[in-house]
């Protein structure tokens, strides 16, 4: 979609950021999820996330974001904000602390390097 937008020199508004919480640190990988997250109210959307190579990639976030001295949800946001074809985010925060991430996240610039070095995690 992204190169689409970018020969079209369209902008891009994404939304999940967060990967439906997956970027929150807040599911492992042997362990129950929280309750109230999306994996326990509306897990359909996620399912495909259910797998080694996620929470191997997960857990390569979380120790890159700690080493930044920052958490996983603004580093994630960080990264979707600093695609040159981001034009906005959408965000959907149920609590104040959420913005501040966001906030946060706003405040964090990513090198193309970086970007492209973070989604190697995943590869």
């Amino acid at each position: 979609m992204l190169p689409l937008c970018h020969d079209l020199g369209l902008g891009f508004t994404p939304y999940s950021s967060l990967a439906g919480g997956w970027f929150t640190g807040k599911d492992e990988a042997g362990k129950n999820y929280p309750a109230g997250s999306r994996m326990t109210m509306r897990p359909e959307p996620y399912q495909n996330l259910i797998q080694e190579k996620t929470f191997r990639g997960v857990g390569a976030f979380r120790k890159t974001a700690t080493s930044r001295g920052i958490d996983m949800a603004t580093l994630a946001s960080a990264w979707v904000l600093s695609h040159p074809q981001t034009n906005a985010v959408i965000i959907g925060p149920r609590r104040p602390k959420h913005f501040e991430l966001t906030e946060k996240a706003l405040r964090t610039p990513l090198t193309a390097i970086e970007r492209t070095e973070l989604a190697a995690l995943f590869g």
